[in-house]
């Protein structure tokens, strides 16, 4: 659901009146003219509709996540806007996620470089690494940094947060996973958080795996 803040009428969501509060194609909130579609079933019509539910039917399950990883309780919709615009694959009706254009988490820290993945064979440890370097430029960072990941089970529409799993020049970290996760797609993605817990860093989407 889309919000509008007016100074006349507060905030607005949905259709009022005559304006309906929607996304754009760049995630931002807008207030626009309502106009009824002279045909709500065209194929257009038909093709907006199907790429909207598969992204909210298969970003829901990632909501809290989303919110924690932005620091912004209202962050969804714009999120799933971006999503909307960047991150669907296929043509109608067999649409699908790209969860590697997905950013879960935002913010000013400097990320991590080289994130890879690989399951420990014969366990459900899936064993994280990435590049400590940090850069020369004066951007926010600390080698106290947290490192946060997301485990996301499509096959169940499940997600994991594992926070705090190592800092950023430990440059490692193994989570083990539920075994019921067994022959599921699994995507990862890792991000940081400062020292003093006030200020994360963009997501790094780092591997889709097969348990």
């Amino acid at each position: 659901m889309a919000y509008f803040n007016s100074s006349t009428f507060g905030n607005i969501s949905g259709r009022h009146g005559t304006a309906v509060a929607t996304v754009d194609k760049n995630g931002n909130n807008v207030l626009r003219l309502y106009r009824k579609p002279t045909n709500p079933n065209s194929p257009k019509q038909l093709e907006h509709r199907m790429k909207f539910s598969v992204i909210n039917k298969g970003l829901a399950p990632l909501r809290e996540v989303i919110k924690l990883g932005y620091r912004d309780t209202r962050v969804f919709p714009k999120v799933a806007g971006k999503a909307f615009s960047e991150a669907i694959l296929g043509e109608y009706p067999d649409f699908s996620i790209d969860f590697g254009k997905v950013r879960i988490a935002s913010g000013k820290l400097q990320p991590v470089e080289g994130a890879v993945a690989k399951i420990t064979e014969g366990t459900f440890d899936v064993n994280f690494s990435w590049n400590a370097t940090i850069g020369l430029l004066p951007k926010l960072c600390s080698e106290n940094d947290t490192i946060n990941i997301v485990c996301f089970n499509v096959n169940s529409s499940f997600p994991v947060l594992f926070t705090n799993v190592a800092t950023r020049m430990e440059s490692a970290a193994v989570v083990t996973l539920p075994e019921t996760w067994k022959g599921n797609d699994i995507h990862c993605w890792l991000y940081l958080t400062s020292e003093d817990g006030l200020v994360n860093s963009n997501s790094v989407y780092v591997a889709r795996l097969t348990m």
